[in-house]
């Protein structure tokens, strides 16, 4: 229920100075800020400042709507280490799509443990009446955006020198520089601040946790631990020890025995044992401790999740099932059924054991077949307490892979233009879906299609190649063919997403600050084109660091060696997928050009959707597909994407298909099997 004004004024009583001395005294701040501009809102987001190397996981900005200080919109959650782009300071740039115009609105910032840090607010001042702001009363930040005078390239932000937020001032409209430091900004050396527990897996007051769980704790910063510093005590099993592992800012609990069924465990992290490495070691300020509960009772066994997902789409055909129960459990003979539409019954090699087991098929499955592996309650027990067999059947239903030489069934290869034809008429009206929101959007697509094959949990960048976490506010979605140049801004039309602006096979997840770096600048070699600046990229996964570097000029975005080619794939499907016309959904759809000539590469009327749009460098991209061919990485990519918009890109599959469709050269040959039998020509 709404409280009235008289009642947040009361609860605001007791924390309003409080909570104002934190928002002052601040060592992690917003920033910069923009959220209004002429036409179409674009860019909108912020910039967050703090001393390098702070762990901003589980941190979380809350838009809020200043007419009736309500929430409004999804929380961002951020996670990641702030850079060292700023000296001993650094900042991170966090897009919102959305953020209202103001009159007044504001955001507040939320640590990792649900304290408001910041209540920011912009045009006015008003009192939060839901959300973990609420009864507090918001800070004007004193300077605003005319919405039909501030471009889309600006923002609000902060300029001084200084160490905490109430040392700078914000500044009018200026030309943004999100996630790269301020002009007229400088940070003096970072206070050294005590370490403090930033997350815990369980969460705090988590149940239903199994009794075989590892405990996972996040600090604030790297720390060392001395011996007992955790102490895990349990309502039924009593104390437990356990093998700590991890470093940096993470360690790891594994409990020597499991804990006990219907019971509330507590984990205390003493203060006085884990103290941070920078600067003047600093212990933790107060003993930091997190509760949770375990199953109830002494239950059936469940099954907690399945690979394939129920009613996934484009599993490899190759592919092993993953099954993972609640708990440790028995399988009896036939425990699964596993049948295809086309394949028929598959048998498979079961291994693992107690929770986890991986199913082998002992044949690969049929191409775009609907397959039903179901698990058998009856024959699935648990081994504690009272045997328990499962509660019911599992049934899941998934579809393979295409076989590829399937979907291109057909293909007219007799030369360019044909090719062309052919394959835009196979890959055109795809399934899009939203930019932001709904279920299933851009980023969920992004997040499986980038994920980093060594951490599951996180992406791999086009551009700098870090590894960052799936949901890091270090990370934008680059639009490889830029919305500039054919699809300004539109990112939906007639109530439906937009498929150029949203279309995954080019969209790339890339680190904020070199996303912003490239801008709309085409592709191509950057020497010839003015001064060169280097853009490095990071060691990782076997590729990138010295020697292998973005280069940008004012015309050019040279992207690195290992990424060229997955990049300049992306825009020849885009050259091929948008052919003009009008599409199944009913919406228009541009023609997207590849050139050479860089005068026709020109930016379209912001929140229009262009007839015709250009992007290049078409000799460059078709040199760097060449110089650098899909792998297998490019390959599993592809798969993802298809499995989504049900569409694929096709120089992927077929490299050989390039110079056909781009240079009406070498196409292929048509084998006819007429006179492959030895017929002649009449």
């Amino acid at each position: 229920m709404r409280r009235s004004i008289g009642a947040a004024r009361r609860a605001l009583f007791a924390t309003l100075c409080v909570a104002a001395a934190n928002a002052a005294a601040t060592t992690v701040f917003i920033n910069e800020l923009h959220y209004d501009n002429v036409s179409t809102d674009a860019n909108e987001g912020l910039e967050i400042a703090g001393p390098a190397g702070f762990d901003l996981t589980g941190w979380k900005i809350h838009p809020y709507n200043g007419n009736g200080g309500v929430t409004y919109g999804t929380a961002t959650t951020l996670s990641g280490a702030i850079p060292a782009n700023c000296g001993g300071y650094g900042v991170v740039s966090v897009p919102i799509a959305g953020l209202q115009n103001g009159s007044p609105d504001g955001l507040a910032l939320v640590d990792a443990g649900g304290q408001v840090v910041q209540f920011l607010s912009y045009e006015g001042v008003f009192v939060a009446t839901n959300g973990p702001a609420n009864g507090m009363t918001s800070v004007d930040i004193g300077v605003s955006e005319a919405e039909n005078a501030t471009p889309a390239t600006s923002s609000l932000r902060l300029t001084g020198n200084g160490t905490q937020y109430a040392d700078f001032a914000w500044q009018g409209v200026a030309p943004a520089s999100m996630g790269a430091c301020n002009a007229g900004q400088t940070f003096g050396a970072p206070p050294d601040i005590a370490p403090t527990v930033a997350s815990t897996v369980p969460a705090d007051a988590a149940t239903g946790v199994a009794l075989a769980a590892t405990l996972s704790i996040a600090f604030s910063e790297p720390v060392d631990t001395a011996p007992d510093w955790f102490d895990i005590q349990c309502s039924a099993s009593g104390s437990h020890t356990a093998t700590a592992s991890g470093t940096g800012n993470a360690r790891t609990l594994d409990p020597d025995i499991d804990f006990a069924i219907g019971e509330t465990c507590t984990v205390t992290v003493a203060a006085d044992r884990v103290t941070d490495l920078d600067g003047t070691p600093d212990a933790m300020a107060q003993d930091y401790a997190f509760s949770f509960a375990t199953i109830p009772g002494d239950v059936p066994p469940a099954v907690a999740s399945t690979s394939p997902t129920p009613n996934a789409i484009g599993f490899p055909r190759a592919a092993n099932l993953q099954v993972t129960f609640t708990e440790s459990v028995t399988l009896d003979a036939d425990w699964f059924t596993l049948t295809c539409a086309t394949s028929g019954a598959h048998t498979a090699a079961v291994s693992g054991s107690g929770a986890n087991y991986t199913l082998d098929p002992a044949a690969d499955f049929a191409a775009i077949e609907h397959c039903v592996f179901t698990i058998r309650a009856d024959r699935v027990h648990d081994v504690d307490g009272t045997i328990h067999a499962m509660a019911a059947d599992v049934v899941v239903g998934f579809d393979t892979a295409a076989d590829t030489n399937d979907y291109y069934a057909g293909a007219d290869t007799s030369s360019g233009p044909a090719l062309a034809a052919w394959l835009h008429g196979r890959i055109r009206n795809h399934t899009a879906y939203p930019y932001s929101g709904g279920a299933v959007n851009t980023w969920t697509i992004l997040r499986a299609a980038d994920e980093d094959p060594a951490n599951p949990a996180n992406v791999v960048d086009v551009y700098k190649n870090q590894t960052y976490a799936k949901t890091s506010a270090s990370l934008n979605r680059e639009h490889t063919w830029p919305n500039s140049y054919g699809f300004n801004d539109v990112e939906s039309l007639g109530g439906q997403p937009y498929a150029p602006f949203t279309d995954c096979h080019m969209l790339y997840m890339a680190d904020a600050s070199y996303n912003q770096s490239r801008g709309n600048r085409p592709f191509g070699t950057c020497a010839g084109t003015g001064t060169c600046a280097e853009r490095p990229t990071q060691a990782y996964g076997g590729f990138g660091g010295a020697g292998h570097s973005n280069w940008r000029s004012s015309l050019r975005w040279e992207v690195w060696d290992h990424r060229r080619g997955d990049v300049a794939r992306a825009i020849l499907y885009m050259d091929t997928r948008y052919d003009g016309g009008t599409a199944a959904s009913g919406q228009p759809e541009p023609q997207l050009i590849v050139t050479d000539d860089e005068a026709l590469i020109q930016t379209t009327a912001s929140g229009v959707a262009a007839t015709i749009a250009y992007m290049g460098m078409k000799s460059d991209l078709v040199a760097w597909h060449e110089a650098d061919p899909p792998d297998e990485l490019e390959r599993l990519r592809n798969e993802v994407v298809y499995s989504y918009q049900h569409n694929r890109n096709p120089y992927i599959d077929h490299p050989e298909w390039v110079r056909c469709v781009f240079t009406n050269t070498q196409c292929p040959v048509v084998n006819d099997a007429i006179f492959a039998n030895g017929f002649e020509s009449p």
